[in-house]
């Protein structure tokens, strides 16, 4: 490039030539040994790979889920999370693979990816139940209504692609559903053999089953990375500018910029989870009333999750009570705590009256030294391992609002609130099998 920059025109029509004589040949060459790689790779962790074509540009297989054992293995090491009864779910499932190998000259390797078969036991309960709906889908399928598509750069060391736009309307007795997704795209990049950077976008994705449920997102974007060496370590935020639900004739939401932020991190085996949410309102609509929520936060964390069992649990069989028993021990011992940071609104509208919100944290926490099996001969353990405390702050007038109703005045009247500063508060602690509200025992 620099000496493009001093202007040798000559040195890089050399370097065009060469790239066309022996670069393109040279990159496809390298893209089809990494194809192949891939291939063994997924052959080796539960997929089977069939009726494969190739030629010297292109490349055709389909790729079938066989054994979900090792699928939910190789899925959850590739940072995929996967439960042994998903994967189950998915067996039989096979996916058509179009390669295409230098498309264009800043492309490597196209790939098309598309359902040619879905699930052998999805596809068997549909046909028993519904058969209109099957053909329905098998008639998708033919059309590859479902298309994935992705490009990886010459370096194969990043991607971008899209789904195709999805516009379906499915017939069930005499019912219409409607199904929608636009403007999805994609892209990322590789580092140390998984992917490292994962950003997408949709336009819009829609559902409308007529006067039973309606829901529409718009706006979507999401981002994700891995910042360590687990799986495990992984940071995403994801924004919808619009998410609205109806259901029948008497209940809507509407949710305006929504954002989560997942951040997750391993230290000695344990992950820690934290959870952060935003919506700039709520909006909800039943029969008459109106509430608009304003300013929502969401805030958790989990601590001392064990990984190891964690893993262990999704492998194993949910009809081995036993084995369940033992990685429930494993998880418990290592003193589990959920903390919620925060669960707050700024502000409340009720049918065009605003007032403050409020506010809640608090924590639990489970003994290291609980006994599943000691519990199951007597119950009152469990209360004796847990310990919670929440603290519970609300405006005056959502405290006034709230004690209109009969149930919440006689609690009211049982424990009064402290007041501080213009709002009614609440301190809740349970320790020991003790129930303390505002440092009164129960």
């Amino acid at each position: 490039m620099k000496k493009l920059a001093f202007g040798l025109i000559g040195l890089v029509l050399i370097a065009v030539i060469y790239y066309f004589m022996n670069g393109s040949a040279q990159i496809t060459q390298e893209a089809k040994q990494e194809l192949n790689h891939a291939l063994s790779t997924l052959q080796q962790s539960g997929f089977s790979v069939n009726a494969r074509k190739s030629t010297q540009k292109t490349d055709h297989f389909i790729i079938r889920f066989d054994e979900p054992e090792k699928i939910t293995r190789y899925l959850n090491k590739q940072g995929v999370e996967m439960t042994l009864e998903e994967a189950k779910a998915l067996k039989g499932l096979q996916v058509g693979v179009e390669t295409q190998y230098l498309p264009d000259r800043s492309t490597a390797l196209s790939l098309n990816l598309y359902p040619v078969a879905l699930p052998d036991q999805m596809m068997k309960d549909l046909s028993h139940e519904d058969k209109q709906l099957a053909d329905h889908i098998r008639g998708m399928l033919d059309k590859r209504a479902l298309l994935l598509h992705i490009d990886f750069n010459k370096m194969l060391s990043g991607f971008k692609g899209y789904v195709k736009d999805i516009n379906e309307t499915i017939e069930e007795d005499g019912e219409k559903v409607k199904v929608a997704a636009k403007g999805m795209t994609f892209e990322g990049n590789f580092k140390a053999g998984r992917i490292h950077e994962f950003s997408q976008k949709a336009a819009l994705v829609s559902l409308d089953a007529d006067k039973e449920l309606q829901l529409k997102i718009s706006g979507i974007e999401g981002r994700y990375t891995a910042t360590g060496t687990s799986p495990y370590d992984i940071s995403s935020h994801y924004h919808a500018k619009t998410v609205a639900i109806t259901s029948g004739q008497t209940l809507s939401v509407l949710a305006q910029n929504v954002d989560n932020t997942t951040q997750n991190s391993v230290h000695n085996g344990l992950l820690k989870s934290v959870i952060r949410s935003k919506a700039e309102s709520i909006e909800i609509s039943e029969a008459q009333k109106k509430h608009t929520i304003h300013t929502m936060l969401f805030d958790f964390t989990a601590n001392n999750l064990d990984i190891a069992a964690i893993e262990a649990l999704q492998k194993t069989d949910p009809k081995d009570k036993t084995r369940i028993s033992q990685l429930t021990q494993q998880m418990l011992s290592k003193g589990i705590t959920f903390t919620l940071n925060t669960l707050s609104a700024k502000k409340i509208t009720e049918n065009g009256s605003t007032i403050d919100g409020f506010d809640i944290n608090g924590t639990v926490s489970i003994a290291k030294s609980f006994n599943i099996n000691a519990a199951s001969q007597n119950p009152l353990l469990v209360l004796d391992a847990i310990d919670i405390k929440t603290y519970i702050s609300v405006s005056d007038a959502l405290y006034a609002l709230t004690v209109q109703d009969p149930r919440a005045m006689i609690m009211m009247m049982m424990v009064p609130p402290v007041e501080k500063a213009g709002r009614k508060i609440y301190t809740v602690i349970f320790s020991h099998g003790k129930l303390t509200v505002n440092g009164t025992s129960f």
